[in-house]
């Protein structure tokens, strides 16, 4: 594989695919806007923008998040997929809103934690646990 195997070609797909549906949903609620998204796109979106939040985008002046070994990429995308894979289910477009924003605060957070640490692990388990509350297939 072109990616040397950091991470499964499956994972990749999925997420290149949230990726691209999430934009064309962000382009149609620019014409239609929230109120005429249904919940189900409006969770892709916000999916979307936690993958290129909390993965695609590192904060390069941080020791931890500037250098990312094999490891920790295929425990963290890992993660990652498993968020969006789950059928979430949330009152409103609220509520899946501060879920979201509350899981890339904590996803930023958890990046900049160094690996191996019992600080590290706690993070992890807190972000699936954040997302087995929202989440029927948890």
């Amino acid at each position: 594989s072109k990616y040397g195997g950091v991470v499964p070609e499956k994972q990749v797909a999925e997420a290149r695919r949230i990726l691209r549906d999430g934009s064309e949903v962000g382009q149609m609620m620019k014409v239609v806007g929230e109120e005429g998204t249904s919940m189900e796109d409006f969770v892709t979106h916000l999916k979307a923008e936690l993958v290129d939040a909390v993965y695609l985008q590192q904060d390069a002046f941080h020791p931890v998040d500037a250098a990312t070994s094999e490891k920790r990429q295929k425990l963290v995308f890992a993660v990652l997929s498993g968020i969006l894979a789950a059928e979430m289910t949330f009152g409103n477009k609220d509520a899946a809103r501060r879920f979201f924003h509350k899981m890339t605060q904590s996803f930023r957070d958890w990046n900049r934690i160094e690996s191996g640490s019992g600080e590290f692990e706690s993070a992890r388990k807190a972000i699936e646990q954040l997302t087995s509350e929202v989440s029927a297939n948890a």
